[in-house]
């Protein structure tokens, strides 16, 4: 019994570095596949956006693993650093993999520029979904930009009226509709950070896709409702600062960020019929 405790620290030494190893094997034949897919692109643009993507993408995992680690502390969330266990690690490669492989994907049918503005947006909402599961916190220092970054693209974009008016409309119909649900739900649905999310995704979407976006997002927040009512899961703990009292509410990063991958997917999509396109917001 003695010698079998004495050799597992020496054990698990070797499966700390397969793992490590598996990961960076994903990183890096998913990046070379995005290569290999962006030598492969219609245009020089879009060749050029391609490989922009391929390589941001396993520097977003450890720029996103930093910003994770240390931004709770200098806000006051965290009273010191904490290490990421495994899973959670799993699941930030797993999203910044998922999150290129949509730019990716939006190129195929998108304008260069148009994709690499989206894919700022969707890197923005990836990295507040894990902040928003590992601490029920949605950090200004994220939502303010995504918000700027979406008014800035609407005006470079020529349709900056649309990108105000749906920042307002998702601010407006949002806060209500949140409101409305914690009354009916009996339970914390509500937030100013949850609100900002809503009116920076809103800005993204513009007027024209934002009614499709709140469909989505409305759907996603509904799904995860049902699923703590099934399963019994317990809602998101946040800790608004370092030794306050915990408040217990739902998270909804994760539903905003699917209802706007889903409004990019769809706004320009050569299988859709032009006016589903035209109510969606795209071109």
């Amino acid at each position: 019994m003695g010698k079998s405790l004495r050799t597992s620290p020496r054990q698990s030494k070797p499966i700390m570095r397969t793992l490590r190893m598996n990961d960076a094997t994903l990183q890096i034949g998913a990046t070379l596949a995005m290569l290999a897919w962006s030598l492969l692109a219609r245009t020089t643009l879009a060749s050029v956006a391609g490989v922009c993507i391929a390589l941001w993408f396993p520097a977003s995992v450890r720029i996103y693993a930093a910003v994770l680690r240390w931004l709770p502390v200098a806000s006051g969330v965290r009273a010191h650093v904490e290490d990421a266990p495994a899973e959670q690690q799993n699941e930030l490669v797993a999203s910044c993999l998922l999150t290129a492989a949509c730019a990716i994907t939006l190129l195929i049918y998108t304008p260069p520029a148009v994709a690499l503005a989206d894919a700022v947006a969707l890197n923005l909402a990836s990295l507040l979904v894990q902040f928003d599961r590992r601490n029920g916190w949605l950090p200004n220092a994220l939502l303010m930009p995504l918000l700027l970054c979406g008014l800035l693209a609407g005006a470079a974009m020529g349709h900056a009226s649309s990108a105000i008016a749906g920042a307002f409309t998702a601010w407006v119909l949002g806060g209500v509709g949140l409101f409305g649900l914690s009354i009916q739900r009996r339970g914390n649905f509500m937030s100013a950070t949850d609100v900002l999310l809503l009116c920076a995704c809103g800005a993204w979407t513009g007027l024209g896709g934002l009614w499709a976006f709140l469909l989505f997002a409305g759907g996603g927040l509904w799904s995860v409702c049902a699923l703590r009512r099934t399963t019994h899961l317990p809602m998101v703990q946040t800790v608004p600062l370092y030794g306050a009292r915990p408040v217990w509410r739902y998270a909804t990063a994760l539903p905003c960020a699917l209802g706007l991958l889903l409004v990019f997917l769809l706004q320009n999509s050569p299988d859709l019929p032009y006016w589903v396109r035209f109510m969606l917001g795209g071109v």
